[in-house]
């Protein structure tokens, strides 16, 4: 689980969901896990292993998370905005190298 999640994240990320993928890390670890993590280490008898578990329930809510983005995306309509800012970029770099020239 621990090795997915980077990939999700980094797929989610390099998709240009960066505020998403922030969003998801908050939830994730600061809404669920920590909390979690705290009640386990600290009101039962678990101590660190429960803040272990507390933590890797978090990794795992981040990772079940960012599963269903990549699975719900639709990565044609991905494929034809990344293709749309191609063509922009190559248009204004060729305009700049004519700029140049003249």
């Amino acid at each position: 689980m621990n090795g997915v999640q980077p990939i999700l994240s980094g797929v989610a990320i390099g998709s240009g969901w960066q505020a998403i993928v922030a969003y998801v890390n908050v939830g994730a670890y600061h809404l669920i896990g920590l909390p979690i993590a705290i009640v386990l280490g600290f009101k039962t008898g678990l101590a660190a292993a429960g803040i272990w578990w507390g933590l890797i329930i978090g990794v795992f809510v981040q990772t079940v998370s960012l599963i269903v983005l990549t699975a719900r995306t639709n990565w044609n309509r991905e494929v034809d905005k990344a293709i749309k800012r191609l063509k922009h970029t190559a248009d204004e770099d060729t305009l700049a190298i004519v700029d140049d020239i003249e």
